[in-house]
């Protein structure tokens, strides 16, 4: 048997001995010209295989339980590996663990319901709580039953409200459409679905596939959500910017009202070096003899190998300089008006004997108001709080135009039913 493949083989190995004596090497032209032994049927040469190389792939999968309450939570996760010829084990994938609720024998699971309507499109609790299933399920499954009860119904209300809003965003755009518009939109979809089709593989069945492997999603869904996108994106730069413009009068307010922000005091760092007076006598008199010498206060600390290079306190330099500092009036009387690592004077205390000095006086760089990325920082921070309170009362408006049942009656609802199918 004579077996080829894409590449160019370099050599047949006999399956009836592993000696080098019968290895063979062969050429391409030996596919074109079979060798005589070959071509009258004297010898037979078999390319051996390794089984591994043939095997499937072999998935394990990891279930974990945890009884709470009599309810029994099981955590699956999946790993699928391959066994290499060289014996080696390759891991293909690893699948995240999905946490699932067994039910108990003659214990209900609602299934569905119709929680209420967005823009006459009907809300299925079902299709709602699919893609969160898994973190409600972790959160019910949390020791803490208080905390895990409050993150529950906090993230029930938190996607209920997110998908209103960009329900009655959606609605709202697509409204304003007019037939010139709507066509464009058409046709710039197309040409995003044909771009997205080219990308992943050239042909629908492949980006559907590629798709459901990355996002989850089907072609058609892809679409949708990017239409989405588009339609929002446009509807908020149409309704919502327009109202969020930043006056220079406002910027020079924040200024203002933050101006120890960008203009920070002065901070200084004051070091001491302290003897006991009794058990360090001998470095006492060193001490007095270094300053004597005029030694800086950074040299004396390399000699007694003081930590923190003899840093005390820093703090902010008052309006008042030194006498400003929370320190005694000793201590003060001491650095006062000395020059930055100068020692001070010995300060004698009961047990103690030390000395000071200024380490440094950092001066902070100030910012001013004509500082043009200042300018833009303020402004954009500004932008973005008027942008988020004016998106809210659009969403207000919204509210009371497109929603046919009571928002808070729906959010009820499906609290109500989260509650019953997935906190157990």
């Amino acid at each position: 048997m004579l077996v080829a493949g894409l590449g160019v083989v370099s050599m047949l190995v006999g399956c009836s001995s592993n000696s080098p004596s019968d290895v063979r090497r062969i050429s391409v032209a030996d596919f074109a010209h079979p060798p005589a032994d070959l071509a009258d049927g004297r010898g037979v040469d078999v390319v051996e295989m390794s089984p591994e190389i043939l095997a499937q792939p072999s998935v394990e999968v990891d279930v974990t339980e945890r009884i709470r309450n009599g309810q029994v939570t099981e955590s699956v996760r999946a790993e699928v590996s391959e066994r290499l010829a060289d014996g080696s084990t390759a891991i293909d994938a690893v699948t995240p663990p999905v946490v699932a609720t067994r039910i108990k024998v003659g214990g209900n699971w609602p299934v569905d319901a119709l929680v209420g309507q967005i823009n006459g499109r009907p809300i299925f609790a079902d299709t709602f709580f699919e893609p969160h299933a898994d973190r409600l399920i972790a959160m019910a499954a949390m020791p803490d039953r208080v905390v895990g009860r409050e993150q529950f119904i906090r993230t029930v209300k938190a996607v209920f409200k997110e998908t209103v809003d960009s329900e009655l965003i959606v609605a709202e755009a697509e409204s304003q459409l007019s037939d010139e518009q709507q066509q464009g939109l058409f046709a710039w979809l197309r040409g995003i679905q044909e771009e997205t089709i080219a990308e992943r593989g050239g042909s629908r069945a492949a980006a559907e596939a590629s798709l459901e492997s990355e996002r989850t999603q089907s072609l058609d869904e892809f679409m949708q959500e990017r239409r989405d996108v588009a339609l929002a994106g446009r509807l908020l730069n149409q309704r919502i910017k327009p109202r969020a413009i930043v006056a220079w009068r406002e910027v020079l307010q924040a200024y203002d009202r933050d101006r120890n922000i960008y203009n920070p005091p002065q901070q200084v760092k004051i070091g001491r070096i302290r003897f006991d007076t009794l058990a360090d006598a001998e470095k006492i008199e060193r001490m007095k003899a270094l300053v004597a010498e005029g030694r800086t206060f950074s040299d004396i600390i390399k000699e007694f190998a003081i930590v923190d290079g003899g840093l005390w306190q820093s703090s902010d330099l008052p309006a008042d300089g030194i006498d400003g500092l929370p320190l005694s009036d000793a201590v003060k009387a001491r650095i006062k008006g000395l020059a930055v690592d100068k020692v001070s004077e010995p300060l004698q205390q009961r047990d103690f004997t030390s000395w000071f000095t200024v380490i440094a006086i950092e001066r902070p760089i100030a910012r001013s108001v004509y500082d043009r990325e200042l300018q833009l920082a303020i402004s954009n921070q500004l932008r973005s709080i008027r942008e988020t309170i004016e998106r809210q009362r659009y969403l207000s408006t919204l509210r009371s135009r497109w929603v046919t049942d009571d928002i808070g009656e729906m959010e009820d609802r499906l609290i109500a039913f989260a509650l019953d199918r997935y906190w157990r």
